[in-house]
């Protein structure tokens, strides 16, 4: 018996949520040559987690969750479904059940989607969380894996890679070959089995196993329910209820720019069984992290009004100031206080937010700095430029040649990234546009997020479905040149009826519900504004 369409859909999906997944290639046990840790990917401190009463079932829950039914389709929990890692494994346990008379594909297919488990998710080289673990309790599964050792001696695909001293026993660890590119590894003791999606998640450089990652798998394959929890200790986590819940760490979100805001450490979704409750928690640092009303106001009053999405960032600027070498950025970081926002428009592009930050007051003039930092930030080969004069106000600007960019130079595209300083405000963004906007809403000539806000309880974010839509469908399209025409009509077939439906979400804020917990998890209540995005 192979895999049916819902549980294929229910591994594809429980993947696609924290931005990759097993679909993505891995090198195999022969061509493995410890790239993998070398990334120094650690297995007690994954980048995403999911834990689910049963993978199968998670996709059917999320297509009817609140929100996300009326965004979803069916299509999209059966993404995966011809994918050619579900073929290959499919194939692989068939063949060897066939060849060596055993109903190893049977079970281990069934007890792998239709039980609680836990995965685990790390990037790769490239920045995708495609390195993953998968920790589970199934006893036929795992006697059956124990049992295999014989099998594995004489089957081109599964074999014995090396054994392993864990919990006091001597463990074979199992390579799974699915194809040239990618390689399982299966370990199992008592009822407790891990799949790792490459051996180098468990071995070095010179296929000596790794001591850490030993550790890793040791607690994870313990018989103590409290041993094994190593990943729920890792992100503040209690006990696994019913329902499906799925955590991204910070360190996934931010791109490499955690060091500006520590204060945030995760996002989680709780979603209960049968899709009835979606709800969103954050995971700060500390109180403190979250700023309070009014103070949020006076930073919404510095962004220009109707963003397609908004957020403000617990920057800790004391920690930042090591973020780079130069002498502009650690003199001005002394300078700001407070959290920072980061906001898209529809009128720009995805890779061109605006961010804008607060001054201390009466904070020195910070113009040395910001000549300092400009030099600094911006490329050398850049063309400086001189923007109109603005009362109360001072710009650095220049033009960068690059794809994609806002503005035509002959055949090629520019960008015009600009800093601006006025009052207490430090604003920057790659689009010139929407700093001279966020200049005139910091002067009142302007509209700001802060004029269509209620003034109880601190906002945290501002998400205006229509705008995303608008931006997202513009942005797809932008990058998809005429002579593309497949991509397109499939973009127009697939992508477009998602959008038309995202559009028609109600202009939202996410305000703290209570005070974070003791592991720092803060309950997150949307609510729908009045006001409309224009």
């Amino acid at each position: 018996m192979g895999l049916n369409r819902k549980q294929w859909a229910g591994v594809a999906v429980a993947v696609v949520l924290v931005g990759g997944g097993i679909a993505a290639a891995t090198l195999g046990w022969s061509r493995f040559g410890g790239n993998i840790n070398a990334l120094e990917v650690d297995l007690g401190h994954p980048l995403a987690y999911v834990s689910t009463p049963a993978l199968s079932r998670l996709p059917r829950d999320l297509v009817k969750a609140p929100v996300l039914r009326d965004v979803l389709t069916e299509d999209f929990a059966f993404y995966y479904e011809e994918h050619e890692s579900r073929l290959g494994l499919q194939g692989a346990l068939k063949r060897i059940a066939f060849e060596h008379d055993t109903t190893l594909g049977d079970k281990l297919i069934e007890l792998a989607l239709d039980e609680p488990a836990e995965m685990a998710f790390w990037t790769d080289a490239k920045g995708a969380p495609r390195h993953w673990v998968i920790a589970m309790t199934r006893g036929v599964l795992a006697r059956t894996l124990q049992g295999a050792a014989a099998l594995a001696t004489n089957d081109r695909q599964l074999s014995v890679i090396d054994q392993v001293r864990i919990n006091g026993e001597t463990l074979p660890v199992y390579a799974l070959t699915l194809s040239p590119r990618r390689t399982l590894a299966l370990v199992a003791q008592g009822n407790r089995v891990v799949v790792l999606s490459d051996p180098g998640l468990l071995f070095d450089s010179e296929r000596k196993v790794d001591a850490k990652s030993r550790d890793t798998v040791a607690a994870l394959l313990s018989a103590d329910a409290k041993t094994q929890a190593v990943y729920r200790r890792d992100f503040g986590l209690g006990e696994a209820g019913n329902g499906h819940t799925l955590v991204a760490d910070a360190r996934l979100m931010s791109f490499g720019y955690q060091h500006f805001f520590p204060g945030l450490k995760a996002l989680r979704f709780d979603l209960a069984p049968g899709g009835a409750v979606l709800t969103t928690h954050l995971r700060v640092d500390k109180p403190a992290a979250l700023p309070a009303a009014p103070a949020d106001r006076a930073l919404w009053s510095a962004v220009p009004a109707n963003p397609a999405a908004c957020t403000l960032l617990p920057a800790d600027w004391a920690r930042a100031r090591a973020v780079t070498g130069s002498p502009g950025w650690t003199a001005l970081a002394d300078q700001l206080e407070g959290p920072a926002a980061i906001c898209w428009y529809p009128r720009s592009q995805f890779q061109t937010p605006l961010v804008v930050a607060q001054m201390k007051e009466g904070a020195a003039d910070p113009s040395a700095s910001l000549d300092a930092l400009t030099d600094w930030l911006l490329p050398a080969k850049s063309t400086k430029l001189t923007p109109a004069a603005r009362a109360g106000s001072n710009r650095w600007q220049r033009e960068v040649k690059a794809p994609w960019g806002p503005h035509a130079n002959g055949d090629a595209t520019t960008y015009r990234p600009t800093l601006a300083r006025q009052g207490r405000w430090i604003t920057f963004s790659p689009d010139d546009a929407l700093v001279d906007q966020a200049l005139d809403a910091q002067a009142r000539r302007f509209p700001s997020v802060a004029d269509s806000l209620p003034a109880a309880r601190a906002t945290l974010a501002v998400i205006a479905p229509r705008q995303v839509a608008e931006l997202a469908r513009r942005e797809a399209f932008e990058v998809l040149p005429p002579e593309q025409e497949l991509f397109r009509q499939a973009a127009e077939r697939q992508l477009v009826p998602r959008l038309d439906a995202l559009a028609k979400l109600p202009l939202s804020r996410a305000v703290a519900d209570g005070p974070p917990d003791a592991n720092g998890w803060v309950a997150v209540e949307w609510q729908s504004l009045a006001s409309k995005a224009r």
